[in-house]
């Protein structure tokens, strides 16, 4: 008999142990009831993981959510399950492949179509572990979906976002992994990057030319009441790390399984701090700061280069080819 009640006891004591540590783990909650009706959001990779439970977060309170797939058939198909589980009917589903130009392009044509303003821009999509690729536009995979296709999209998004808006952008705790910053390479295809150390300085750079690019943006368009936040939602389990070594090995994910179930957030965890950047009336005097569990951070030395960040600006123009899209409606 005793020996069962110490049993018990450990069990008992055992999932407190693991509640607990999953609770801390899971960080904190965005209190905010703030009431979005009629606002525009675009919410960038809305078909899965932190795009759809912050998409669907933002719908319950009554946002019109324009999300972006790059399957459009499996967008559809989330549009309208969205719709019916947050009975909101505004919520539409626009293809985009960050990884072309043409098609960030035609996506900024449809919302100038559809749209008169939008009230949030959260650059969500992303890609970790990516083996080398080169897109249609000659640039690494991570690097332009991570980067450079959310500098091209919020460039051109600027004459309909609106006065008060609000940009987020998705970065990362890994920026702060790379040490320096080369900016007459970073945007060059390497197909010999294949190494683990390789990969993981692919996806730091791409987050880390994110955060030098919502600082620069954040000064340039403050006077606008326009604001930028860079968010690092923690670790989160999203199809994001469907590339991962550690998690395209079936032992190695059984393995891991249970540790993940304690340590890592759930998309609705993850989205918390996003949430808090989109809603929060106490953010409306604060832009071009970096924040985790609902708190500003202080992120690596390097992100807060400013001239390295304007530098990263100017090449950004011209790898995305603004310069001459500029000229091209001018003419």
């Amino acid at each position: 008999m005793r020996w069962t009640v110490l049993k018990v006891a450990a069990c008992v004591g055992a999932a407190f142990i693991v509640y607990y540590i999953k609770k801390r783990c899971g960080g904190p909650l965005c209190r905010c009831v703030l009431r979005l009706d009629e606002k525009v959001v675009i919410i960038t990779g809305g078909t899965s993981g932190l795009g759809l439970a912050v998409a669907e977060q933002l719908a319950n309170r009554g946002a019109i959510i324009i999300f972006t797939a790059r399957d459009l058939d499996k967008g559809l198909a989330i549009q309208e399950s969205l719709r019916e589980r947050t009975k909101n009917p505004k919520i539409f589903c626009e293809y985009l492949d960050l990884n072309n130009f043409v098609s960030i392009h035609q996506f900024v044509s449809r919302v100038n179509q559809k749209c008169s303003k939008v009230d949030l821009l959260i650059n969500n999509a992303g890609v970790f572990f990516h083996p080398p690729k080169e897109t249609v536009d000659k640039f690494d995979v991570t690097f332009q979906t991570n980067y450079l296709g959310h500098f091209l999209l919020t460039e051109l998004l600027l004459p309909v976002l609106a006065d008060q808006s609000r940009v987020i952008f998705l970065s990362s705790a890994a920026h702060s992994l790379t040490q320096s910053l080369d900016l007459k390479s970073a945007c060059i295809f390497d197909e010999g990057a294949t190494g683990t150390s390789a990969r993981f300085q692919s996806y730091a750079k791409a987050k880390l030319c994110l955060l030098l690019y919502s600082k620069t943006f954040a000064q340039r368009y403050k006077d606008r009441g326009i604001r930028a936040y860079s968010v690092d939602p923690g670790s989160v389990e999203t199809p994001m790390y469907r590339h991962f070594p550690f998690l395209t090995n079936p032992i190695l994910k059984a393995i891991q399984k249970p540790i993940r179930f304690i340590v890592v957030r759930s998309p609705f965890q993850g989205a918390q701090t996003v949430l808090h950047c989109a809603l929060s009336p106490k953010l409306g005097s604060e832009t071009g700061l970096y924040y985790a569990d609902l708190e500003t951070k202080t992120p690596s030395i390097l992100s807060q280069d400013i001239q390295l960040s304007s530098q990263l600006y100017d090449y950004s123009r011209v790898w995305a080819g603004l310069s001459d899209f500029e000229k091209s409606k001018s003419a």
